[in-house]
């Protein structure tokens, strides 16, 4: 089992905005779980959710997002153990943080200003990282940094109950267009593969 999956949330969105930049419609149906292909729910705190399952958002569909209001994401990838969280403002990317664990146990890049929080999460999973085995560790504790981070902003993560958030709260989405996925989406190809395999 393993989650193959990117999110964006923007502060200060709506449903419609969401829809409106990443070319999407509701399609009427709702569920509890984010299992569809993409889904959208609001987040307690203020923040709007949009999340695409088995893909990648590309930059310039976080740039566009972020013309609306401040936008976080965060892209995991089990399967392959990569993780990423970014902060975007006004069209331009303003901080990222990256685990890749081919790169090995400890790595970890962080580029532009990320937030306070990064500081403090990355010494307590350094911590759990060493306590476990270090490198020779059968787990992988910086994987969970971006994640984390992303969470300690906008109260979600991907594998855990968020509190408020009950009942079938998610809208299932999909393309306005035929071959949407070819824009925006889709840099994964055969790389990345499945959801909760």
């Amino acid at each position: 089992m393993g989650y193959s999956l990117s999110w964006a949330a923007v502060q200060g969105g709506t449903l419609r905005m969401i829809c409106d930049a990443c070319n999407l419609h509701p399609t009427g149906a709702r569920e509890e779980i984010a299992e569809s292909k993409i889904d959208a729910a609001e987040i307690p705190g203020g923040w709007y959710l949009v999340l695409f399952n088995q893909q990648e958002i590309d930059d310039r569909l976080l740039a566009k997002l972020s013309a609306k209001g401040e936008v976080v994401s965060c892209f995991v990838e089990d399967h392959v153990m990569y993780s990423s969280a970014a902060g975007w403002n006004r069209g331009e990317q303003v901080w990222k943080v990256f685990h890749d664990c081919e790169k090995g146990r400890y790595h970890l890049d962080v580029a532009g200003a990320p937030p306070a929080e990064l500081e403090e999460i990355r010494r307590k999973l350094t911590q759990e990282q060493e306590a476990a085995g270090g490198e020779k560790a059968d787990v992988d504790f910086i994987y969970d940094v971006p994640a984390e981070v992303a969470k300690s902003l906008t109260g979600f993560r991907h594998d855990q109950d968020i509190e408020g958030m009950v009942g079938e709260v998610y809208h299932i989405l999909e393309p306005v267009l035929q071959g949407f996925a070819k824009g925006p989406l889709g840099r994964l190809g055969s790389v990345f593969r499945g959801n909760k395999q």
